[in-house]
């Protein structure tokens, strides 16, 4: 676990190196920040504004991560220094562990100021604090997915703008899918094969949707199917970043 907290730091450190992560950082905050005050000016239901605040943070950080993420194998890979921590005392899991927690921690950072969002929504009213807190769960719970796709994206492609092109499109059509799947599928009949196969594809798109999934968070709804979705997705793309790395030393 060391060499994990060791690399989470680097990672960390080359954030506040980099001008991507001042530009994209600054957007980001700026951006969310802006969405809320425009619908704090409108200020009538405290919980629909704090819901707002929250689901805007999560949007943008759609757009945001995929900047944050591009570089972090890829680059190692163009600069080569990727060979010099495969030959290092070094697991590749934790490589991969320590990217993705050095990263995550980052993106975590620059959505804390949000929190202020909070303490002035209470000067004028006063918000249910649990499905404020459930918000704030779901966009934890979307950091650590995305980020985990952004980071198998970066593993397999050695430029960085490949790699920002391929998740972009990815969490955006992730985002976006349910609203083309029906909220009630084809029902399934014995003697229908076609009606059948539709109902289990369009059961799989609406599970597989991003924003089906998030949105629940975002009005205050928690259930175990979302968290598993999260948790799960962000564990098998984790999965295939180490095997993505481990694939270097097959050649």
């Amino acid at each position: 676990m060391r060499h994990v907290l060791a690399l989470a730091q680097r990672e960390i450190i080359a954030y506040f190196l980099s001008p991507v992560g001042y530009v994209v950082g600054f957007l980001f905050i700026g951006l969310y920040n802006m969405f809320f005050f425009l619908g704090f000016n409108q200020l009538q239901d405290a919980n629909a504004v704090l819901a707002g605040g929250s689901s805007s943070v999560g949007t943008f950080a759609i757009l945001a991560i995929p900047f944050l993420t591009m570089g972090l194998l890829a680059d190692e890979k163009r600069s080569g220094t990727i060979e010099m921590l495969m030959t290092a005392p070094v697991a590749d899991w934790e490589v991969v562990l320590g990217k993705y927690l050095g990263s995550v921690t980052f993106i975590l950072f620059l959505a804390a100021p949000s929190l202020v969002q909070l303490l002035i929504v209470k000067e004028y009213s006063r918000p249910e604090w649990g499905p404020v807190w459930v918000g704030y769960l779901g966009l934890v719970l979307l950091v650590l997915l995305l980020v985990a796709m952004g980071l198998f994206f970066s593993s397999i492609s050695k430029s960085a703008l490949v790699s920002v092109m391929t998740s972009f499109v990815v969490f955006v059509t992730l985002l976006v899918m349910g609203f083309f799947v029906p909220d009630s599928p084809p029902a399934i009949e014995a003697s229908n094969l076609f009606s059948n196969a539709t109902h289990y594809v369009f059961a799989f798109f609406k599970f597989a949707s991003l924003g089906e999934h998030y949105n629940n968070f975002s009005l205050g709804l928690m259930n175990s199917k979302d968290i598993v979705y999260f948790v799960s997705g962000a564990a098998f793309f984790l999965f295939l970043s180490t095997l993505a790395v481990e694939s270097r030393k097959w050649k």
